[in-house]
């Protein structure tokens, strides 16, 4: 169960049917009561702040008013709620959460020995990946893709919480929600088999938490792009990978095409010398006059890694709409066939 940063009195609604994903005010079961639980992590959280404020001689802020304020807007805090447990109970009873239920029926996953959706002790959420999945397909630039969207606050398979999430939160729900439930008609239109499961699943944890933008993100980055456009052979992204890069001329967009799959296959060879070579190319050729570099906070070959890195980010968020959006395009794309001759570049 993931709390997200928007909040209001809500129904239970469906986000996804072939996910079995929903959205809820937080459960106060018996046996199932996330809202009592809330409440005692952001006391917890208000207490560690004002440990933490103290120990770094801080002007101690109160984090609990402001968040109060964010959910009632037009209800400031009056003497009546001036006690701190209903401040954080009013808080928490608008507080909002998406979480997985379905039947192992409903979906081409198996059980609980095989479904990667379920929830394990060991591992995190799954719904903390569908949102920060979301979160970063819809970073397109065209805005095909449904935006805004919430992010998570509270995610309940981490050790603690993460106090300076937990005080995000206090968004109007309504058009998140809206954004929400387009995202869930887009999975369900491109669940079709097990296999797509299966890659949904994989782009996930692909995505998940890789925010560092180094050789390791480069390679990364370019095999999806292969797992999309590769048919037969790698050098077809040459052609391919010029479709999904935009900002440059026809002729740059060729280029940076070959220079990144040089570059992959430099790391993959273990060849570092041939690898600084090729990102001084593409520095020199695809940069140097479009970017200002400042040394003092990365080296040049420093700042070129973080660019290509970018660059194959912008990239995979625009194969990933294709995928969602116009999948026979995407499929024709990976299909298409180079001439024989063109097979025998390097």
């Amino acid at each position: 169960m993931v709390v997200l940063n928007i909040q209001g009195k809500i129904p239970l609604i469906r986000i996804s049917k072939k996910l079995g994903l929903w959205i809820s005010n937080l459960p106060n079961e018996e046996l199932n009561n996330w809202n009592e639980y809330l409440c005692s992590e952001l006391y917890a959280c208000l207490r560690r702040s004002e440990i933490n404020q103290q120990k770094l001689g801080i002007k101690q802020r109160d984090n609990l008013r402001e968040m109060y304020e964010r959910y009632f807007p037009n209800m400031p805090i009056s003497k009546e709620i001036q006690d701190e447990d209903k401040c954080i109970q009013a808080v928490v009873n608008r507080m909002i959460c998406i979480y997985f239920d379905y039947e192992y029926d409903d979906m081409p996953m198996g059980d609980w020995t095989t479904n990667c959706f379920d929830g394990r002790l060991c591992e995190e959420d799954y719904a903390e990946k569908i949102i920060d999945f979301i979160n970063f397909a819809s970073k397109s630039d065209d805005d095909s893709l449904p935006s805004p969207i919430p992010q998570w606050i509270y995610s309940s398979n981490h050790d603690e919480a993460n106090d300076y999430r937990l005080f995000w939160g206090g968004q109007e729900a309504d058009p998140y929600i809206a954004n929400l439930i387009e995202w869930g008609r887009l999975f369900d239109n491109f669940l079709l088999n097990r296999n797509d499961y299966l890659q949904l699943d994989y782009l996930m944890n692909s995505i998940h938490k890789d925010n560092g933008y180094n050789e390791n993100h480069l390679m990364k980055a370019y095999s999806l792009c292969q797992l999309f456009l590769e048919n037969e052979k790698e050098i077809e992204l040459d052609f391919k990978l010029p479709y999904f890069i935009e900002g440059y001329s026809d002729e740059e967009r060729n280029l940076c095409a070959k220079l990144l799959r040089r570059l992959r296959n430099k790391l993959a060879h273990g060849d570092f010398i041939g690898f600084e070579a090729i990102i001084e190319e593409y520095a020199s050729s695809l940069m140097d006059g479009r970017f200002q570099f400042d040394y003092s906070e990365y080296s040049r070959k420093n700042w070129t890694i973080l660019h290509v890195c970018c660059l194959l980010d912008e990239v995979i968020r625009r194969l990933i709409e294709t995928m969602l959006l116009d999948r026979d395009r995407l499929q024709n794309i990976k299909q298409s066939k180079l001439p024989n001759q063109r097979y025998k570049e390097s």
